[in-house]
């Protein structure tokens, strides 16, 4: 009796420490979140500008390895790239034309392990047992965009080349969201800011 009473602990006290390891830790679930986060150079005037061109792939970058991406869903945000673009004045043309803008897409990719500990003392009756400390490891995956709109126009001039505009998207392309879902957040990047827009003929 006095050993089944103990494995109860044992028992309550897996029920209780699994109960707690909720995936992801509350404190990071907005990476998670399709967040838009937007940057520009104020002291540029996109009126100057008119043509851009863009890079054929989203480069995904982790610990490991750089490759281009492949897919529904990449091809389907540089394809709204070019939608929003496009729609603010500025004209599409191969690299070979000396665009004054170029459009590069990076994707960020991290892995976080969290691990858990947990001390037990069992109490059977009028024996305590040994600390019992099992290790609990879970991990999820997270991503972000950053689309980086680069100023061609100046970098011959300054033997620099500036970023005029940035778009940060956190927690995309984990495959938790649709295409539809990712293509609307790069959209409201652009939304995000109206200064970026030429009426350059």
């Amino acid at each position: 009796m006095k050993t089944k009473l103990g494995f109860l602990f044992l028992g309550t006290g897996l029920i209780f420490t699994l109960s707690c390891t909720k995936y992801p830790p509350e404190s990071d679930r907005l990476l998670e979140d399709l967040v838009v986060i937007t940057q520009y150079d104020t002291k540029v005037d996109f009126n100057n500008y008119k043509t851009y061109s863009i890079a054929g792939s989203i480069m995904e970058i982790t610990d490991k390895d750089t490759v281009a991406m492949t897919g529904q869903t990449p091809t389907a945000i540089l394809t709204q790239i070019d939608v929003d673009m496009q729609a603010r004045g500025f004209s599409k043309v191969p690299a070979s034309s000396h665009p004054e803008f170029a459009i590069q897409v990076l994707y960020y990719q991290n892995t976080n392990v969290y691990t858990y500990y947990y001390d037990w003392w069992g109490w059977g009756g009028y024996y305590p047992y040994y600390p019992y400390s099992p290790v609990y490891t879970t991990s999820y995956t997270t991503g972000m965009l950053n689309i980086e709109l680069l100023d061609l126009k100046t970098a011959d001039v300054n033997q620099r080349t500036y970023v005029r505009w940035n778009a940060f998207i956190r927690g995309i392309l984990t495959g938790t969201h649709t295409t539809a879902e990712v293509t609307g957040r790069v959209n409201q990047a652009f939304v995000q800011t109206p200064q970026l827009k030429t009426t350059k003929p």
